[in-house]
């Protein structure tokens, strides 16, 4: 049970030392009100269901459960079901299937579906997301919601190589 509330306390550590790299060594100092768009994306990122009612799938309860020190609490899909970590590292979908961590997403968008016959941006590919995963209402564009949600991908991806049409890693 503790193995997890310590990964979860890791992922927590990542995500605001995410946030303090835009603002370290090698960046230019962030502005207070971006820096705190990419807190509140961080936020929606780890906790808001987009008014879905489609609980995780068993594994992913628990290790909520374990997040909250053992204390089950109800829970909806949220972007970090799928992504966990706060998108640091690999996930995986409902179906078991494994997917590329969110670490450059914002620098391969946008990018040409040939599923969908299209480009698809980052905001699109959020919106999808929201709809297919989550079963949520998805972020309007250019809402505040989506802009917190943008900007706190595109802090993930500080530091990557842009490679507009490439391959997540």
């Amino acid at each position: 049970m503790g193995g997890g509330l310590d990964i979860a306390r890791r992922a927590r550590a990542a995500v605001a030392g995410v946030a303090m790299a835009w603002a370290g060594v090698g960046h230019a100092a962030v502005p207070p009100v971006l820096a705190q768009a990419i807190s509140r994306g961080a936020h929606i990122f780890h906790h808001d269901s987009f008014g879905s009612r489609v609980h995780p799938v068993s594994d992913a309860a628990q290790a909520f459960a374990d997040m909250d020190g053992g204390h089950a609490q109800t829970r909806f899909m949220t972007c970090d079901v799928c992504h966990g970590h706060g998108g640091l590292t690999r996930g995986r979908l409902a179906d078991g299937r494994r997917i590329p961590s969110l670490r450059n997403a914002a620098a391969v968008f946008p990018r040409y579906s040939a599923k969908s016959h299209r480009i698809v941006t980052l905001e699109d590919q959020i919106r999808h997301c929201v709809i297919d995963g989550i079963k949520g209402r998805p972020p309007a564009y250019p809402g505040a919601t989506m802009v917190d949600l943008v900007s706190y991908l595109k802090s993930l991806a500080a530091g990557q190589r842009m490679a507009i049409g490439g391959a997540f890693h």
